[in-house]
């Protein structure tokens, strides 16, 4: 039976690391007791993508990379068209009834910065602030949407140098 058994084991072993090594993924979920409570950290990885969920008593955050689809409905705001998204988030609060979530992409482009600029400029309503800058190595710009309680920030930056556009929306919705 102790045999039986070893071979079992040994196999079971073999078959956790070829699925490791050919990257079938794995989920990890761990909790911790803290002063302020218990939190649960979940992490679950396949090939490129990855999750990492983090609840607590007042709320959950979750972090996604690696490739994703977005829509205009989820972001709130037009997707800059070719744009990969590089990695969202999502952070809920559930503590009291001033709670809400705050949802952000992190998208790339090869194309300029000023023609992604442009691009927002025109498509995006109801802009509240806008701000358009340069610092040093870095281009800035910056459009705020929305009223309280249902807000949208799209910041878009680039090196003057070259390289990729990046493009990150944020959108805040109270409960």
């Amino acid at each position: 039976m102790k045999n039986k058994a070893t071979v079992l084991c040994i196999l079971g072993l073999f078959v956790t690391a070829a699925c490791f090594v050919a990257g079938c993924g794995r989920d990890e979920s761990k909790t911790f007791t803290t002063p302020g409570g218990t939190v649960k950290v979940t992490a679950k990885q396949s090939g490129q993508e990855g999750v990492v969920t983090v609840e607590t008593k007042e709320g959950a955050a979750t972090i996604k990379t690696g490739p994703q689809a977005v829509t205009e409905a989820e972001l709130g705001a037009p997707v800059y068209p070719g744009a990969q998204v590089v990695s969202s988030g999502q952070f809920g609060q559930i503590k009291d009834a001033g709670s809400g979530v705050a949802s952000t992409f992190l998208m790339s482009t090869n194309d300029s910065f000023d023609k992604v600029s442009a691009f927002y400029k025109t498509n995006l309503k109801d802009v509240q602030q806008s701000m358009d800058q340069t610092a040093g190595d870095q281009k800035i710009a910056m459009f705020m949407t929305g009223k309280k309680g249902n807000m949208r920030n799209v910041q878009i930056t680039a090196k003057t140098s070259g390289g990729p556009t990046n493009i990150q929306i944020t959108k805040i919705v109270e409960k």
